[in-house]
């Protein structure tokens, strides 16, 4: 019964495997470049992926955690490309490719590898902001993957040399992931009107924002394609990270940092046939308490709903957050030229233009940020062999 965890053998010292110990609740390995790795038995009967078992990764699942064995103790034998456990329980055989295994390793070194921080940034990005060249990149999965690798780790890329009209913006959306409709539709068109029904079609600057935060979920991905520039320079883009706000405000105001982290904030956008409300807080952690999610929006904000204690203390800290968002030292700028975008993830990226009299024309749409990592772990384990991504 062999697992089918990977199709290639590693013979990098990374992956190799020097010596083992295995007791009843835990397989010890050492491998060949020193780094030594603690398996639970309960974690590899777990991941075993025969035939008799079946494979998480594609949903394929026949061993039950209910199955498991209260008495794990096992036997073990191994090679260069392959472990093998013989369960003493049942006798049931998992094979292990020591790759697949190097790649899980869960101690907090190999976790902290393979999980990098993101890259902070403020004003100083203004002209040095992650680019890729379109057609370049739609043959080329090296230049692809350029740009998932930008919006992840600094969360926004540059695009250049896309089609300078209409038909090209959707091109660029389904090139990286699929277009979300919404009562909108599939593309806000972002041009001066003389009676604008949204503030975004009023030729005037506008504050730093993540859009959208009245729906669940928010916009993920988004995509801003200019179709044409205005005439007088105008209409250039500013963009904030959320990510490098919040270091800096938790370090000045450690108490109202903890506050925007738990209080959820509502936003709304009730119009004519239009009644959307959502609420969360501006600030999300993961698991390990490093920041994963941005959402600030001082013109969609209703009315706090929360216990009476907590109203001036949240109003001062969202007070404070705007502030610190609204600093110049914040914000990079970038005009963008007709045939160009920005791809940049509303989950941490914050938005803003400068004033502008001229014929700007940009076009808005946005896709799933599960779908475009999930092309991004595509096209990294198809050029790279990142197999702890499978």
């Amino acid at each position: 019964m062999q697992a089918a965890h990977v199709a290639r053998h590693c013979t990098e010292p990374a992956a190799m495997i020097s010596a083992i110990e295995s007791t009843e609740k835990l397989l010890s390995i050492t491998w060949a470049d020193g780094h030594q790795s603690q398996f639970h038995t309960v974690w590899l009967r777990d991941n075993c992926s025969c035939s008799d078992c079946g494979d998480h990764s594609g949903g394929h699942r026949f061993f039950e955690l209910g199955d498991m064995p209260e008495t794990l103790a096992n036997g073990v034998t191994y090679t260069k490309n392959a472990l093998e456990i013989t369960w003493q329980a049942d006798g049931h055989v998992t094979t292990f490719d020591p790759a697949w295994l190097r790649a899980h390793c869960y101690s907090d070194r190999e976790r902290a590898r393979r999980q990098p921080r993101p890259v902070t940034w403020d004003a100083t990005l203004t002209g040095q902001v992650p680019q890729i060249d379109y057609t370049k990149a739609q043959s080329d999965e090296a230049e692809q993957l350029k740009l998932y690798d930008s919006v992840k780790s600094h969360g926004i890329c540059l695009v250049r040399n896309v089609p300078a009209h209409i038909d090209a913006t959707e091109e660029l959306a389904s090139f990286i992931g699929y277009v979300r409709e919404t009562h909108y539709g599939r593309i806000f068109e972002i041009v001066s009107t003389a009676d604008p029904a949204v503030i975004a079609n009023a030729p005037v600057p506008l504050r730093p924002h993540t859009d959208e935060n009245f729906r669940e979920p928010p916009p993920g991905i988004m995509v801003f394609h200019s179709i044409r520039a205005s005439e007088d320079g105008g209409g250039a883009s500013v963009m904030t990270d959320g990510f490098k706000l919040a270091e800096d405000f938790k370090t000045l105001y450690p108490e109202a940092f903890d506050l925007l982290t738990q209080v959820p904030i509502p936003h709304r956008r009730f119009i004519e046939h239009v009644g959307l409300r959502a609420e969360a807080p501006v600030i999300k952690l993961d698991y390990q308490g490093n920041i994963c999610e941005f959402r600030l929006n001082e013109r969609t904000m209703g009315p706090l709903d929360l216990p009476e204690n907590l109203i001036e203390p949240v109003y001062d800290a969202l007070s404070k957050m705007f502030s610190l968002s609204y600093e110049s030292k914040y914000h990079m700028h970038h005009l963008l030229l007709d045939g160009e975008a920005l791809v940049f993830d509303n989950a941490r990226v914050l938005h803003a233009r400068t004033g502008f009299n001229g014929h700007r024309h940009v076009r808005l749409t946005h896709v799933g940020r599960d779908e475009f990592y999930s092309r991004w772990r595509q096209v990294r384990s198809r050029l790279n062999g990142d197999i702890n991504l499978i």
